[in-house]
């Protein structure tokens, strides 16, 4: 049904192998290491679910999330509560987004 899966799943393969090469060999010492290594993540999360749930703006919210209790779990602010609310604004998000 789509046209773009082929491209679409050959760069999610691409941005995976990225995202491990620098996970395995670049150590986590300067902050451009980081913005690399969450701006990779990303875009391997948005494509990745992006195929899997076949709708891009879903990708996009679940790409967010991802990345947002991840940092949170970097500056030791997550708990219960903060994962919660995080979890009922991006559900909230989906469903405002949702096709009928």
């Amino acid at each position: 049904k789509r046209k773009n899966f082929l491209p679409t799943l050959i760069l999610a393969i691409i941005f995976w192998a990225i995202w491990g090469w620098l996970v395995y060999f670049v150590p986590p010492v300067s902050d451009s290491s980081l913005i690399f290594f969450y701006s990779l993540l990303f875009f391997a999360v948005f494509l990745t679910s992006a195929l899997i749930f076949a709708n891009s703006k879903l990708g996009l919210l679940t790409a967010i999330f991802t990345i947002m209790t991840l940092v949170f779990q970097q500056f030791k602010t997550n708990n219960l509560l903060n994962f919660g609310i995080l979890a009922a604004i991006f559900i909230t998000l989906g469903l405002y987004f949702r096709k009928d």
